[in-house]
């Protein structure tokens, strides 16, 4: 499987340093999207184009970071402008109402601190920026853990793929 990932990875070159922006910027801002595309491989994409030397690390962490954060506050202001609507939305008896409400918990209970959490688990890195959003969470407050969390992401995933660049074509 990486064999296959890195190969393909590899096909795109330093355009796909594009990737390690656009998809964790998508899969925050809007939720759908991002369960459909996951910018957490996106990342791990851009630590394999830095191993073969596509891109300098550096460049793969920081797009990662940015396309984190500017992810993050896109879902943020979303959830912020149309509230009830985002929340009206969700399909009420599916999985999509569970990951909800387990979403508003931890929101709940964590404050800010949910938007670390949420970070890393997949589904909640598309829900919990919108819904931080929606219940008026503080900006400074989730910018703040948003910094943080995408920090601490972003170069993590970025080195798990750079580790993992050998393992396809050199």
């Amino acid at each position: 499987m990486m064999a296959w990932l890195t190969e393909h990875t590899l096909v795109y070159g330093s355009l796909g340093v594009l990737a390690v922006l656009l998809l964790p910027a998508l899969e925050a801002a809007l939720p759908l999207v991002g369960a459909l595309m996951p910018g957490q491989t996106a990342v791990l994409m851009g630590g394999v184009l830095a191993w073969h030397g596509q891109v300098t690390v550096v460049a793969a962490l920081l797009t990662a970071v940015a396309g984190a954060v500017a992810g993050n506050l896109i879902g943020y202001a979303v959830g912020r402008r149309w509230n009830t609507r985002v929340l009206r939305r969700i399909p009420e008896g599916g999985r999509w109402q569970r990951y909800t409400e387990r979403a508003l918990g931890l929101i709940e209970r964590r404050g800010g601190a949910a938007v670390f959490v949420g970070r890393f688990t997949a589904v909640l890195r598309t829900l919990v920026p919108a819904l931080c959003g929606a219940t008026r969470m503080p900006l400074r407050r989730y910018l703040g853990w948003s910094l943080v969390s995408s920090a601490v992401w972003a170069p993590a995933f970025v080195l798990i793929g750079y580790a993992m660049g050998p393992a396809g074509p050199g």
